[in-house]
């Protein structure tokens, strides 16, 4: 066989909203009753409202308890609408099994003073299989629960019945909806003094997000680094919801403002949690954006791994064993004793974009460095194609499969090293389905220097074009890192004493070390 087409490389891809991975199953965990997502569109269940149950059930949560119907939850006298509503919640099943805790770090590496630290740990044993954390559906702030009524039949019409942000704005994708089905929710539940959420609100009066706070000189020190564009990319992402605002009647008088749009977007990109569908509906349904608006889930520490930090997703459940509920629940992977702390998954983002989203990095991240995605000429967009099916049957599902991120120690991500060789023997004419049994020599890399089997030379050919599309990319971010900064400005930023300088220097010294030991591990291959 010849050399393969060239690839298409596509720029840097925008940082992603949030993404987390499904949650399996776990044997104890209930499961889900009644079938009637199975009906439902796709598309309309990413983001747009269920129809008029949704709207039933919001409207009731915002009553008092006995808006229920079932008579079982009766409001007493002199109570305030936020009383009421939380006992409502309670009785439709809330469970936070939280408490702080304050928790004294050991100085280690670069900390050399001990710091303490407030974290959410456990209030009881919580069995594997069982919900730390159960959440009324109508609880949380999306698009189906926004307030007043008539701002949520104004939002579904703009965003999906009409489409005029498509038609009007030219704006598509995903990332844009989400964006802003949970902002015009979010402002207008601001705005209320008598917010039943009030405490979370005003917890989050100062939300900022960091890449918007940087001043021009910092960031200059983004330049040539994977995170270059993100300031305007948030920047462009304040403005869509500024502009776009006037669209619907609420904020006709009062207009939001920059001020509001910018801590909209922060409270957005930093706290908005991915939930995923119930485990029978997953095959037709995408996981959609949530904002969890309980000041008790803002203490939970952030933390890089997946396997540690557990994700949301949806359930129905028999409440009390009487009436079906939708709850979103967190859900125990293990067995959990009484005080052991929990933690949330951030999304899958490196150490750099970390710090221009939370202003932190962490000391040991599984998420490389890196985000160009190397497009395989073979790719279609139709996920219903046979070439996307036979890609699914490797777990390489959409563009975030070939995308090429690095450990500290140049090593490339496993899951581009698989898709990128399927894709060369797909394209290339080698393909064959008994790769499925070779899992694992399809994401060994570096690769052996000798193969034992009769197609050892298709195997090497790919692992060439492999590793010289590694090189390219790290050998291009390596001379930009050196290109775009001068030297007065390096040596301003390796003298200063301030915080934030110090964690942007150490953004660009990190992704240094990478792309160079990348280079390294790359030429020994070759």
């Amino acid at each position: 066989p010849g050399s393969p087409p060239p690839p298409r490389a596509a720029a840097h891809r925008p940082l992603p909203m949030a993404w987390a991975p499904a949650p399996r199953r776990l044997p104890g965990m209930a499961r889900p009753v009644g079938a009637a997502f199975l009906l439902l569109p796709m598309l309309v269940l990413l983001l747009s409202p269920t129809g008029a149950g949704a709207g039933a059930d919001t409207d009731a949560a915002g009553e008092s308890c006995t808006a229920a119907g079932d008579g079982s939850c009766k409001a007493a006298a002199g109570k305030s609408k936020r009383e009421e509503y939380w006992e409502n919640l309670k009785h439709h099943g809330l469970q936070i099994k939280l408490r702080n805790k304050l928790v004294e770090e050991k100085p280690t590496g670069r900390k050399k003073e001990a710091k303490n630290r407030t974290t959410m740990v456990v209030t009881e044993d919580v069995f594997y299989g069982r919900s730390i954390i159960k959440i009324p559906r109508h609880a949380l702030i999306s698009v189906e629960t926004a307030e007043p009524k008539s701002l949520r039949q104004d939002l579904n019409s703009f965003l999906f019945d009409k489409k005029l942000l498509e038609k009007d704005f030219n704006i598509t994708g995903e990332d844009n909806l989400h964006l802003l089905s949970l902002a015009y929710p979010l402002i207008a539940m601001s705005r209320d003094p008598d917010s039943v959420f009030r405490e979370w609100l005003d917890r989050l009066a100062g939300e900022r997000l960091t890449v918007l706070e940087l001043t021009k000189r910092q960031r200059a020190v983004l330049k040539g680094t994977t995170v270059e564009g993100a300031y305007k990319e948030m920047a462009r992402n304040r403005d869509l919801i500024r502009n776009t605002a006037g669209n619907l009647t609420f904020f006709a008088k009062e207009r939001v403002g920059q001020a509001e749009a910018t801590w909209a977007l922060a409270v957005i990109m930093r706290h908005a949690r991915v939930v995923h569908p119930h485990q029978d509906v997953r095959e037709t349904r995408h996981p959609r954006m949530y904002l969890f608006p309980f000041a008790e889930l803002l203490d939970i520490q952030l933390h890089p791994d997946p396997g540690i930090a557990i994700s949301f997703q949806e359930e129905i459940v028999l409440e009390n064993g009487k009436r079906e509920e939708e709850v979103v629940v967190q859900i125990a992977r293990k067995d959990m004793p009484k005080g052991e702390e929990v933690y949330l998954w951030p999304g899958r983002l490196s150490n750099s974009e970390m710090i221009v989203r939370h202003g932190l990095a962490f000391p040991k991240n599984p998420v490389g460095i890196g985000r160009n995605i190397t497009q395989p000429p073979n790719w279609h967009e139709n996920p219903a194609s046979n070439i996307r099916k036979e890609y699914e049957r490797y777990n390489c599902t959409s563009l975030e499969s070939f995308e090429l991120r690095f450990s500290p120690l140049g090593s490339p991500s496993r899951t581009f090293v698989r898709c990128y060789r399927v894709s060369w023997f797909l394209t290339n004419g080698w393909y064959s389905p008994a790769l499925l049994s070779r899992r694992r020599e399809l994401e060994k890399w570096p690769p052996p220097k000798k193969y034992g089997k009769d197609d050892w030379l298709a195997w090497t050919q790919a692992d060439q074009e492999v590793n010289r599309v590694i090189l390219e990319y790290c050998r291009d971010m390596r001379e930009r890192l050196k290109d775009s900064i001068e030297a007065a400005t390096a040596e301003d930023f390796r003298k200063s004493k301030d915080p934030l300088d110090k964690l942007l220097w150490q953004l660009r010294g990190e992704e240094s070390k990478t792309f160079k030991e990348c280079m390294n591990v790359a030429k020994s291959i070759s």
